[in-house]
């Protein structure tokens, strides 16, 4: 073994990384390698905001410093959502506008809106319009709190894949979040800023597996 490291860092050969970084949470303890935590900290890294095409007002990496990655969820249309230690997140999926195959480890996803523990009021289910009458909610609302300056109520909706309990999933994981980290809680926390992924120009490309939801709802 000794042999082997010794050999390895003689080599003239760059040593590529055989995986993704280990997610680490706001609360910094250290668990079991999870790939999908993996790569969904590396798609909240990589998370730029500003737009579609012109480059010049993107702002890359935007809470790759500020926030901690908690859980993530595949979305229809491309959408993501991501659960950090201080707000929940809607991202999209650039590669649906340049027409090619997602890989999270070198396409960064746009930030269509964040929402702080702080601006959060409450959550509601519901059901769309095409959701049939026995199946569960698809939509997850989210009620901001109010603003001096705000007329009407503000509210964030999330589209969840339909006849799938992937709503009561993203409501329990924002719940948790809250729980844990509390809307002030969240600012106190030191959390150590870790280097942020820097995909490699030669890297294999990855795809994005969704998330593993319930089957179909059966009512009781």
């Amino acid at each position: 073994m000794r042999l082997k490291i010794a050999s390895a860092i003689a080599s003239d050969e760059q040593i590529l990384r055989r995986r993704l970084p280990r997610a680490v949470t706001g609360d910094s303890l250290l668990r079991p390698y999870d790939e999908y935590k993996a790569r969904g900290q590396v798609i909240l890294q990589l998370a730029q905001s500003g737009s579609f095409f012109v480059d010049i007002f993107k702002v890359r990496g935007k809470f790759a410093l500020s926030d901690a990655y908690e859980d993530h969820f595949m979305l229809p249309k491309g959408k993501i959502i991501m659960v950090t230690h201080r707000r929940i997140i809607l991202l999209q999926q650039t590669s649906l506008i340049t027409q090619r195959k997602f890989n999270p480890m070198r396409d960064p996803c746009s930030v269509l809106w964040d929402v702080p523990w702080d601006d959060l009021k409450t959550m509601e289910l519901t059901r769309g319009k095409k959701d049939l009458h026995k199946a569960p909610p698809s939509r997850l609302v989210l009620h901001l709190k109010a603003k001096p300056t705000e007329t009407k109520e503000q509210v964030r909706v999330i589209k969840c894949n339909r006849g799938t309990h992937q709503t009561l999933e993203v409501y329990s994981s924002v719940e948790r979040a809250m729980i844990t980290y509390g809307r002030n809680l969240s600012k106190e926390l030191l959390k150590k800023a870790t280097k942020p992924y820097s995909p490699l120009a030669d890297g294999t490309a990855i795809e994005m597996t969704p998330k593993e939801v319930a089957s179909s709802w059966c009512p009781q």
